[in-house]
């Protein structure tokens, strides 16, 4: 279920804005599940966590879209966020919170039903992306796994390295984990990761280069590859390799 969150404290532009969304080709009523708020406060307070797709009015009496949005990001990195304003045009800050679009609220209709459109698309594009959650200085995370570059091993627990592209990254490019090596490479086996060394989990999309014995990821650290895994590696890199070229992706 696709959850969609809806923030205005002006009650008539929260309901021209749900109808929006609902009159949308690409909403569906069986999948998707909208919230409407008239405050950021109560928005934070019940759903920030859960939701995957933020539309909200920048200019609010209470606590403002902008800063509502950055208390939400401390919780939740792949919501899909659109500000709304009749007045507001976004400043250099706003983009720290990695909003999609802008709505304008005095743009034509069809204008703004095209950028619905494309948020719309966007939340189910995010959605499909598989997740794993992270509990990191006890916050919780939820990190694509193409966010990820590589996991270590550390004496109470794992060390998580995010890709510079991540929008996590800005927070903290590592996370630590109270969860096992292990445990995290059991849920992420079977999403393009693999082992070169017991210590490391790394994730092959990611890889700039192998040789014999070491490999060098996209910010440029090196990785050995152990004697006991380097067969195995090695088949699993050339295995994801060669799908990844046959499908030209």
């Amino acid at each position: 279920m696709y959850k969609i969150a809806i923030v205005d404290d002006n009650k008539f532009d929260l309901f021209r804005m749900n109808n929006f969304v609902t009159e949308n080709p690409e909403f569906d009523s069986t999948q998707m599940e909208i919230s409407t708020y008239p405050s950021g406060v109560d928005f934070l307070e019940e759903n920030r966590e859960n939701v995957d797709l933020l539309l909200i009015d920048m200019q609010m009496q209470t606590l403002g879209g902008f800063e509502t949005a950055r208390e939400m990001r401390k919780l939740n990195n792949t919501a899909v966020i659109c500000f709304c304003s009749a007045v507001i045009t976004p400043q250099t800050e706003h983009f720290e919170v990695l909003p999609y679009r802008y709505i304008l609220k005095t743009s034509e209709a069809s204008k703004i039903t095209q950028t619905v459109t494309e948020v719309l698309l966007e939340m189910k594009r995010r959605k499909q992306q598989k997740t794993i959650e992270l509990v990191s200085d006890g916050v919780a995370f939820l990190v694509p796994t193409q966010d990820i570059l590589y996991l270590e091993k550390k004496k109470h627990g794992t060390l998580v390295t995010l890709s510079p592209k991540s929008p996590l990254y800005k927070t903290d490019c590592n996370l630590v984990s109270r969860q096992k090596l292990s445990e995290l490479a059991e849920e992420l086996y079977d999403e393009g990761f693999a082992i070169p060394h017991s210590s490391y989990l790394v994730n092959l999309r990611k890889i700039i280069s192998v040789s014999g014995d070491s490999l060098v990821m996209e910010n440029e650290s090196i990785i050995s590859i152990s004697r006991a895994c380097k067969e195995k590696f090695h088949h699993e890199f050339s295995k994801y390799f060669n799908k990844k070229y046959r499908r030209g992706q």
